[in-house]
């Protein structure tokens, strides 16, 4: 039986140019060595973490195509690696990896590039599980750091039951691609019920202003108000960067779903812009939950609301606030209010995030973002317009009346332009914008006062 070998073609949409892939690798686990212990020839790279070939044993009864595939064991629940031997790559490529998988149990994807620690293994989030006798094709993407010429491809498996022979894998066809750019409302965006992101285990290149930063990862925002936020879960190739609240950043990673909760992780680069930029002002809210999808990431505040109930403030810094319909918890990841007492209103602003439990939280950033409310809550209604939009030439601007600045923001938060103003209106030329999104930011006195998003046609 002749195998059949399947070259993967991505369309790449958003902001990249459409590209054909290209084949880095392909196996079908037909030749393997003739001594013991016995591998296949163009697997058990370096980084294998198998103690011997027996636990991935040369497979024959009714493979996919050829003669043999690979039966992998390993019925721990932390996961262990079976690489290909070092492949040349290209810095900052994606890299789609299909394979077909029966059997027992859980698998995904990775590579391998170079130097130790965490930062040095990049693996696709989501596990696959599988629990069938029928042969199915994976596909998962991972993307390559930023400095390696040298790679070696994962295959990770765990909790791998005998019943179905644990895990068997042939026909792995490795290519590389472009990897596409991707806003972060793009990222979140979703209209019906759970909400995940049309990009879940996707690689891609996104960016913004990072609102906070802390051990575990950082929050970053590409523009003012709902599906604007990101949760960025990493901490060596942040720390790395030395990432900072106000820096302007673009990052890859493949985007996923926690208990739908959108998030982006297995970063492989993380490029810092520019620093000390001006944040989206805080978007104001009356409550947080678990549907506020549209939420999650977003930098928000809570104006005049009662805590009723400050059990945990004391030890984890959580406590709960009341809006007169729902509860929303808040604290306890970024910065510990310790001091919060029943009764009293507070005005909170943090990001919206999930915690455990499966209930989004706002989660202030430090002591400045916590204060005993005035009674008087914000005025959200402002009549600033700006008009037409789309534009072509002319963006007009009125009803500005104190506003000094005007700032012009492309769709990874990085400023195309600043303009000084004064009196009441402003016609903008923004004949010289290629087309697309774009997000105008009205400042006094270096304060946003308000963000709005046009399309320059």
């Amino acid at each position: 039986m002749r195998k059949i070998y399947i070259i993967l073609f991505v369309t790449f949409l958003c902001l990249t140019i459409n590209k054909t892939n290209a084949q880095v690798f392909t196996s079908g686990f037909e030749t393997w060595t003739t001594t013991a212990p016995i591998k296949p020839t163009d697997w058990w790279g370096a980084k294998t973490n198998y103690s011997v070939a027996d636990s991935t044993p040369q497979y024959t009864s009714s493979v996919h195509g050829g003669s043999f595939a690979i039966r992998i064991r390993n019925k721990t629940t932390s996961s262990k690696r079976l690489t290909t031997q070092d492949l040349s790559i290209t810095a900052g490529t994606t890299y789609t990896i299909t394979f077909w998988v029966r059997g027992h149990g859980l698998i995904r994807t990775g590579l391998y590039t170079g130097g130790s620690g965490t930062a040095a293994y990049i693996y696709n989030p989501t596990y696959v599980t599988v629990n069938s006798t029928t042969w199915t094709q994976q596909t998962q993407t991972v993307a390559s750091d930023t400095n390696s010429a040298a790679a070696e491809f994962i295959l990770a498996v765990k909790s791998t039951v005998a019943d179905l022979e644990d895990i068997q894998v042939d026909d792995v066809n490795i290519t590389s691609g472009v990897t596409q750019t991707v806003s972060i409302h793009d990222i979140q965006y979703a209209t019906a019920a759970p909400y995940a992101s049309s990009y879940a285990g996707q690689v891609v290149i996104t960016g913004g202003i990072v609102t906070a930063v802390y051990n575990k990862g950082l929050f970053v925002q590409g523009g003012y108000g709902p599906w604007s936020g990101l949760y960025v879960y990493d901490s060596a190739h942040i720390a790395a960067a030395g990432i900072a609240r106000g820096d302007s950043i673009t990052i890859t990673g493949t985007v996923s779903e926690y208990l739908t909760y959108t998030e982006l992780g297995s970063l492989s680069g993380v490029t810092k812009v520019s620093s000390g930029n001006i944040l989206h002002p805080a978007y104001p809210v009356t409550l947080v939950n678990a549907t506020t999808e549209s939420l999650e990431g977003v930098l928000v505040k809570l104006t005049n609301m009662p805590c009723v109930n400050a059990s945990g403030s004391a030890s984890y810094g959580e406590w709960v606030v009341y809006n007169g319909t729902d509860s929303t918890k808040t604290g306890g990841l970024l910065y510990k209010y310790t001091t919060a007492v029943v009764g009293t209103h507070y005005d909170i602003t943090g990001a919206v995030y999930l915690a455990y439990g499966g209930v989004m939280r706002v989660e202030p950033r430090d002591a400045n973002d916590v204060s005993i409310s005035s009674g008087i809550t914000e005025n959200t209604q402002n009549n600033i317009s700006i008009y037409p939009n789309p534009a072509n030439a002319i963006l007009n601007i009125a009803n500005i009346e104190g506003v000094d600045q005007i700032k012009i923001a492309n769709l990874l938060g990085q400023t195309i332009s600043t303009i000084s103003v004064s009196g009441n209106s402003v016609a903008l030329n923004v004949n010289n914008l290629k087309s697309g999104i774009y997000f105008v930011s009205l400042l006094k006195d270096n304060s946003v006062i308000v963000t709005r998003k046009f399309i320059k046609q």
